[in-house]
């Protein structure tokens, strides 16, 4: 009996080191066993990234703004937190933060080659791209498909909606409800009546939210933005999202990648909205009184030469956003950058720009 009971004790022992053992070496295996995860235990290798919040057209027309672009800044939206370059909260994964740079030589589609072996400017922003417009070859990405809140460059695709579904000379008066978002606007008043031209200049030169607003309710706010949406989906801009007309609302996202897929539909079917984006002023009529207004464009790139158009855009949560377009020898070049600070929008991308003229010809 003393024998079988010994044995019995080593037999269980065995076992249970042998338990101990694999738990060891195969720890995912508990984990699932025991109903844990891998995955609540945050990655450090996880990159943040905004993630389109669930909101409801309701949610949007309450957004709040205490300040516009007309003034330096496109509004304090108060939805969401921003922690650490992403939203509060965000699990999703970006594609890296590596740049990826094409190598020197010919490029294949593409009109352009490498000549330079200069590595680009190392810039403060969430999100740079360098792409011939034409062909939508990349010069240089760095988290090109990373979802950013667009601000004011939701207005180039505001433009195309106005531009298909109004006529230019209908007559809009300006009513309180567009203003709900930002109640910061200097130049247009309630019961002002514009043209929608003029309306379309006030909307892509100082980038004025309650044009958005107007424009937008003239044709029905809810239809409108569900045609953003169909027609974002329809040009292939499958990480582009539109919760606003303006831009203030947060949950208007898109990438660096589906901004080149818009700017060359702006550029082959709507080169009105670039040639107005490259004005630097314009003299707009309101029809009551009968005064004349002079509208700027708040773009530092306006009226120069190379300068083909583009759209500027700021909230506190995207921070400063612009998406240039620049002729090249008569080859359009886009250059976006995202998530930089507001005042170094314009000077990251003339840093992009010159590196891209010195480092490739066509």
């Amino acid at each position: 009996m003393a024998k079988n009971y010994f044995g019995k004790i080593a037999f269980v022992g065995a076992v249970v080191i042998i338990a101990l053992i694999s738990r060891a070496a195969y720890p995912h295996l508990y984990a699932v066993a025991t109903g844990s995860s891998a995955s609540d235990t945050p990655s450090s290798a996880t990159v943040p990234q905004f993630v389109l919040p669930a909101l409801s057209l309701e949610d949007v027309s309450n957004v709040s703004a205490s300040s516009s672009e007309l003034s330096g800044n496109s509004g304090n939206v108060n939805v969401g937190a921003v922690s650490g370059g992403s939203f509060a909260g965000s699990s999703a994964v970006a594609d890296g933060g590596a740049i990826s740079v094409v190598p020197i030589g010919p490029i294949a589609d593409s009109a352009f080659s490498r000549v330079g072996g200069t590595a680009p400017p190392d810039l403060a922003v969430e999100a740079g791209l360098v792409a011939d417009l034409t062909t939508g070859t990349r010069f240089m990405s760095e988290n090109a498909t990373e979802r950013w809140p667009l601000a004011s460059v939701t207005k180039l695709m505001t433009a195309t909606i106005v531009l298909d579904k109004l006529s230019l000379a209908q007559k809009i008066t300006i009513t309180q409800d567009a203003f709900n978002a930002d109640t910061s606007e200097k130049t247009l008043r309630v019961g002002d009546t514009y043209t929608v031209l003029d309306l379309l200049h006030f909307l892509l030169l100082p980038s004025s939210n309650v044009a958005a607003e107007a424009l937008a309710r003239a044709y029905g706010r809810d239809q409108f933005i569900a045609e953003m949406n169909r027609r974002a989906a329809a040009w292939g801009m499958n990480d582009t999202s539109y919760a606003d007309p303006s831009g203030l609302a947060v949950g208007s996202q898109s990438t660096a990648a589906d901004l080149v897929l818009l700017a060359q539909k702006v550029y082959t079917d709507y080169p009105e909205i670039l040639k107005i984006t490259r004005t630097p002023q314009v003299a707009a009529t309101e029809i009551s009184s009968g005064k004349q207004v002079v509208i700027k464009n708040i773009n530092e790139f306006s009226g120069e030469a190379d300068f083909i158009g583009g759209k500027t855009g700021y909230t506190d949560q995207a921070d400063g956003n612009l998406l240039s377009l620049f002729s090249d020898n008569g080859h359009p070049v886009v250059v976006v950058v995202l998530g930089t600070d507001d005042n170094a929008r314009f000077t990251n991308t003339e840093a992009l720009y010159d590196w891209f003229t010195k480092n490739f010809q066509s």
